[in-house]
């Protein structure tokens, strides 16, 4: 039976080591050694340099069956968490590490993480619930506080997932075609320039959608009505910017609901482009964003809502009223900062 035995690190040469072994320094940190290999002589005064004055050794020829190491804890749990579009691989000290399997939106059942995170065995880690990731991206990392977990805790905490799974998942980009409406009297007379559609465009290219057609609206709600039911006819989804506000004049709010079957929210809790609005003709998203994109164009509404655009995903209410927990955006902050300067 292969047991564990500590030893300073003089006396274990010549043994397998049951653990990986990290090396701390200002420009690196990763495994100096890993489990499963022999310590060597040369090793002896590398290890010590980096605190590893006492070392833990595998002895005997099996391992245990009532136990699990680290690292096969992490990836039998990461495994048993996340879907087929996501890649689960063993890492360096005690590791795992969960990679996108393709460009898509990233979901995180939040109570299932929860069970998880209690635990106070085994912990998760993860990107933010509806990012969009690019293939090849790490989305999580399971890590195993102690050395070993005992195997009947382990499938406890497995069974106690499973009501949740998948806790970690990825739907792929559809890549689906944009209509985009840009709304104001003033624009379609040629009083001012539209400097909306071009941020847009470029915000589209991010999240995988490819843009359908441009058209313009004065602001009234019966032509920005019309022209939205004339955009879904050859788009996956429209975003219409401007007029979005209480204001008088502004009117997109009033189209959308004309339009729209279900309105998810209007009125975002994130600054920038709070006067932003999120609807669905059928399944297709009809996107109302203020012209606030202009002012903030690298990141804004359409940063969270387009991932779930681009993989043809149902945005939940609720994770749209949850936005409000760090909504104030340290870009939002800086920019007005720099409005009060000049």
């Amino acid at each position: 039976m292969e047991t564990l035995k500590l030893l300073r690190v003089e006396d274990a040469v010549g043994k397998r080591l049951a653990m990986d072994y990290t090396i701390v320094t200002p420009d690196q940190k990763g495994a100096l050694k890993r489990r499963g290999e022999v310590l060597e002589a040369r090793d002896v005064e590398v290890m010590k340099a980096n605190g590893h004055y006492y070392v833990y050794v595998l002895e005997g020829e099996e391992e245990s069956t009532e136990e699990v190491f680290e690292t096969d804890a992490a990836v039998s749990l990461a495994s048993s968490i996340t879907s087929g579009n996501l890649v689960v691989e063993a890492s360096e000290e005690g590791k795992a590490l969960v990679r996108a399997g393709e460009d898509g939106l990233f979901i995180v059942n939040s109570e299932g993480l929860r069970v998880v995170n209690e635990s106070g065995l085994l912990v998760v880690i993860t990107r933010r619930n509806g990012v969009f990731v690019r293939r090849g991206d790490v989305v999580a990392v399971v890590d195993v506080v102690p050395l070993k977990v005992p195997r009947a805790v382990l499938e406890d905490l497995l069974n106690k997932t499973k009501p949740h799974n998948p806790v970690l998942a990825l739907i792929p980009s559809a890549r689906p075609r944009v209509g985009i409406l840009v709304v104001g009297t003033e624009i379609v007379e040629g009083l001012k320039r539209d400097t909306a559609s071009g941020i847009i465009i470029k915000k589209l290219a991010e999240y995988n959608c490819s843009p359908g057609r441009v058209l313009y609206a004065r602001d009234d709600e019966k032509e920005i009505a019309h022209k939205i039911e004339e955009l879904l006819e050859d788009s996956d989804a429209v975003i219409a910017v401007g007029g979005m506000s209480v204001d008088p004049t502004d009117r997109t709010p009033v189209a959308i609901r004309m339009v729209a079957d279900t309105v998810v929210a209007y009125g975002i809790p994130m600054k920038p482009t709070t006067m932003s609005m999120v609807a669905y003709k059928g399944d297709k998203a009809i996107i109302g964003v203020s012209s606030g994109i202009i002012h903030f164009p690298d990141l804004n509404f359409l940063d969270v809502i387009l991932p779930w655009v681009s993989s043809k995903t149902r945005v939940p209410r609720e994770h749209i009223v949850r936005l409000g927990e760090g909504g104030l955006t340290d870009y939002y902050l800086e920019k007005m900062k720099k409005r009060i300067r000049h």
